[in-house]
């Protein structure tokens, strides 16, 4: 007998629609207080929070978004469930609550839940009938950013509980979760948007399970295992070299699987700007290895320059063409040129902070103050690009449940 399909709810066919505003509501949690800081309206300088709040917050929100959405259209299975949607949202949320109040442990707990759910949804899905053919090598990296997420967390946990002697563990640990995580999901899904977004390349070639398939998958592994071993060396043996590995280990990556050398040829500024944010990650690392006195300068390279720039041109690019309104993204909109230079000049401010400490304050206002400007442009631009009514119900998505279990 026939299966009936299910029509698919729009808040888990299109997670991104939750996440992704829920995303810039926490990015203005860990940056207005910088911009408050710097007005003289509070007196608290809260760096770990904005770390927190930044990346656990801010950068998962979307990131979830787009995992959510990409995973099972790439593999053709089923959309995340309600109750996957519904701890994808709580568990930011409740990161930065309990960064706010400097209770470091719990806030680790409903971190520690989103990854292993995260976790248990991208391996059903690879792991379904008919979806390894659909699955590109450089996604060996995804599964590896949320081991790094994991893992990460629990040795910085481990490492602030057993004194100052055992602090190098805490450290790793924190360079695993705020660096490690999110540049491997650059690589991971970087080897295969990248060359589609910005050249129109048909799609990743070698995915699936020939052996030339298999060999890319194991270069990929030994090459993000290498990776994590670059945060050993950086504070076991010598920041300098651990830097200098980590910039090596990422550009050869993306000029290996993304091809990063070659400049876009599709129309479309947003394009372009995911192509420099592309360079920024490598770049980045390879600033804090040439200077290594000002570190938080060059991460910031990779924070601002990478991360964010990627998270709002990619999420655009996700809004529109998703969103029946894919105009914009073949040419330079006004808003969007806006958004890339408020997000460059948060970038240049915030270097700033660290090389003029004489007026510190000044310049993390200023580049909070573009930074949140920035985040207003992208929302109002989408919203303005967005004009024709939402439709409920879109029967191209329609789920078999015999095929593609929801959970």
């Amino acid at each position: 007998m026939k299966s009936t399909p299910t029509v698919v709810p729009v808040f888990r066919r299109e997670p991104y629609r939750l996440l992704f505003p829920l995303g810039v509501l926490l990015a203005w949690s860990g940056v207005l207080h910088w911009l408050l800081l710097a007005a003289g309206l509070i007196q608290e300088y809260r760096s770990i929070f904005h770390a927190f709040a930044q990346i656990e917050g801010f950068m998962t929100c979307f990131a979830v978004g787009f995992l959510f959405t990409l995973i099972p259209r790439r593999t053709g299975t089923a959309p995340p469930a309600a109750w996957q949607v519904a701890v994808a949202m709580a568990a930011p949320v409740a990161v930065t609550i309990f960064a706010w109040f400097e209770k470091w442990a719990l806030s680790q707990i409903p971190w520690l839940i989103l990854l292993a759910m995260l976790i248990q949804f991208a391996i059903s899905r690879f792991r379904s009938p008919g979806a390894g053919p659909r699955i590109p090598n450089s996604f060996v990296w995804v599964i590896l950013a949320l081991v790094m997420g994991v893992g990460g967390s629990v040795l910085a946990g481990v490492g602030a509980s057993l004194g100052e002697e055992m602090v190098w563990l805490h450290e790793i640990g924190r360079g695993l979760v705020l660096q490690g995580m999110f540049t491997a999901l650059v690589l991971g899904i970087g080897g295969m948007l990248l060359p589609v977004i910005t050249r129109g390349a048909p799609g990743p070639a070698g995915s699936g399970r020939s052996i030339g398939a298999r060999n890319g998958k194991l270069l990929h592994l030994i090459a993000g295992l290498a990776f994590i071993g670059t945060f050993f060396i950086e504070v076991l043996v010598s920041v300098r070299l651990g830097f200098a590995l980590r910039a090596a280990i990422v550009l050869a990556t993306l000029l290996a699987s993304a091809e990063l050398w070659r400049l876009p040829t599709v129309p479309g500024l947003h394009r372009r700007l995911i192509w420099i944010a592309a360079w920024c990650l490598p770049v980045g690392y390879a600033c804090v290895a040439a200077f290594p006195q000002y570190p938080k300068a060059g991460l910031h390279v990779v924070f601002i320059g990478c991360f964010a720039l990627l998270a709002f041109c990619i999420s655009v690019h996700v809004v529109l063409s998703h969103g029946g309104a894919p105009a914009p993204l073949n040419e330079s909109p006004w808003p969007v040129a806006l958004m890339g230079a408020l997000l460059v000049s948060a970038l240049v401010l915030r270097v700033l902070v660290n090389l003029d400490p004489g007026h510190v304050y000044r310049w993390l206002g200023l580049a909070a103050a573009c930074f949140l400007t920035a985040t207003l442009v992208w929302a109002l631009f989408l919203l303005s690009s967005l004009r024709g009514p939402v439709k409920a119900v879109d029967t191209r998505f329609a789920v078999d449940k015999r095929a593609a279990p929801a959970s």
